[in-house]
């Protein structure tokens, strides 16, 4: 039998060889033995290193949302279903609401026609059908009532040299929205900049304004996250300031239920130090794009897209929640080979009718849990 005479650290526990020979007799620990309770040892610290989601007693009425592209919809689409607890939603590069469900076409067929660049008019989108549908939605409690849309506030912007998502898309939100009963005053559209496929920032190291490649973050002069928030938040605070704090990596899994969300296991949480202390803060979620999220591009998007600059003198904890692409195309991974949040029903593959729009939704659940732990007492 081969034993090893070394000291082997564990949290508030040092076992040395020489001192526990008799204790290592008695239990009959051998090499492979010692080596599996090493490695049971280091994965389970890996797996704790990730810090879990604070409870911080936020306050859930003041909650808002926004996003780019797919992370643009998946806005649109947790703001409906949740409109009762939302001052408002940021849709950038982004078309309306249901906008896969315009035409009797494959939701995976029409996201990447119609509600992106549409080469024919008539499958541009179908507002006047997405509209009478939402309705029905609302009626039979799949989301929030629409008349929780009267006092949000929204803002809205499509890129003139966005081929991505075109404007003709991008503009059906706002008779989507106006249709349903907010008045003209409670959105801004932001469509005169000459901006390809990406959000906007004013930082001079950012891609050129014009410009759609990875990964996706423009310089056009102005800071689209202060442009955002300035709209939601009718108390905003402008002025940007360097960060107190810097984002937290936290655990995404344990708000994760369904197979095929596509979600990360970490997600990110930028928290203003007096949020944790006492003061009551209001939660915005912003939700990045295809081939944004971490696995892909980093930290850029959640350190890089201005929203950190305006958290503290707002008391704005930021929630940055995460999906990636698919592995692979097989039965067992969803649909997603570009790590894009679910327009188009991926996260439901038993589901050839969808719930990717609904409370139900399974990324939809998985971030209100998020929140739900961010605006929860804290101990």
């Amino acid at each position: 039998m081969t034993h090893i005479e070394a000291t082997i650290i564990f949290p508030n526990m040092a076992l040395n060889y020489s001192e526990s020979k008799e204790m290592m007799k008695q239990t009959q620990l051998n090499l492979p033995k010692f080596l599996a309770i090493i490695l049971v040892f280091i994965f389970t610290f890996q797996a704790d290193a990730t810090e879990k989601l604070p409870a911080l007693g936020a306050d859930i009425q003041n909650t808002s949302v926004s996003g780019l592209s797919s992370g643009g919809y998946m806005a649109g689409q947790f703001f409906m279903a949740h409109s009762a607890m939302m001052k408002g939603v940021g849709i950038v590069g982004a078309g309306p609401y249901l906008c896969s469900g315009s035409w009797p076409l494959p939701y995976e067929i029409a996201s990447v026609t119609t509600c992106k660049n549409p080469r024919y008019s008539f499958w541009e989108p179908n507002t006047p059908h997405l509209i009478a549908t939402t309705r029905q939605l609302s009626a039979s409690g799949k989301i929030d009532d629409i008349q929780h849309l009267k006092t949000a506030h929204y803002y809205i912007f499509g890129g003139l040299n966005d081929q991505t998502v075109t404007q003709r898309v991008v503009d059906q939100n706002i008779s989507f929205f106006q249709s349903l009963g907010v008045s003209e005053r409670a959105i801004w559209y932001d469509d005169n900049v000459n901006a390809g496929h990406a959000f906007i920032t004013d930082n001079p190291q950012d891609s050129a304004c014009s410009v759609t490649r990875s990964p996706y973050i423009n310089n056009c002069g102005f800071s689209q996250a202060g442009r955002i928030l300035s709209q939601i938040y009718p108390d905003f605070t402008a002025s940007e300031t360097n960060p107190a704090a810097t984002p937290e990596a936290f655990d995404q899994s344990e708000f994760i239920q369904e197979p095929f969300t596509s979600m990360d296991e970490t997600g990110y949480v930028y928290i203003p130090p007096q949020c944790k202390s006492g003061t009551t803060c209001a939660v915005h979620v912003i939700f990045h794009g295809c081939r944004q999220g971490a696995t892909v591009i980093g930290d850029k998007f959640y350190t890089g897209t201005g929203y950190n600059q305006y958290a503290d003198a707002n008391h704005l904890i930021l929630l940055y929640p995460q999906v990636h692409r698919s592995a692979s195309l097989t039965a067992t991974e969803p649909e997603n080979p570009k790590g894009c949040w679910d327009y188009w029903g991926y996260s439901e593959p038993q589901n050839p009718f969808g719930d990717f729009y609904t409370k139900d939704a399974p990324q939809i659940r998985a971030v209100y849990r998020m929140i739900q732990r961010l605006t929860s007492p804290g101990h």
